[in-house]
């Protein structure tokens, strides 16, 4: 039975190509589903015996300070963000000198 170099490097190419979108597939499904979130996180550690309670009250206070700074301020229309800065003179690059 002769051996065929062509068949051979083509099976082992679509392997390799196989291989990378099942191990892409699988990276995908992990950041989906089974990667906590940073809240969930926080939620375990909460739920855990013997968790801290002032981290749990801090938490929740940070929470609702973050909510009134952001009740407060309310929605900012889209600026140049050299006003919001307070500066109305124009940006100039380091080779124009004026």
């Amino acid at each position: 039975m002769p051996f065929d170099l062509e068949k051979l490097v083509a099976s082992v190419f679509m392997m390799l190509v196989g291989s990378s979108i099942l191990l892409l597939a699988v990276a995908v499904a992990w950041r989906l589903t089974l990667k906590p979130t940073m809240r969930a996180l926080l939620d375990y550690r909460a739920a855990r015996d013997g968790a801290d309670p002032v981290l749990s009250v801090r938490m929740t206070e940070l929470e609702d300070q973050l909510r009134a700074l952001k009740e407060r301020v309310g929605p900012q229309p889209d600026r140049d963000p050299s006003q919001l800065l307070g500066t109305e003179l124009p940006f100039r690059g380091t080779k124009e000198r004026a």
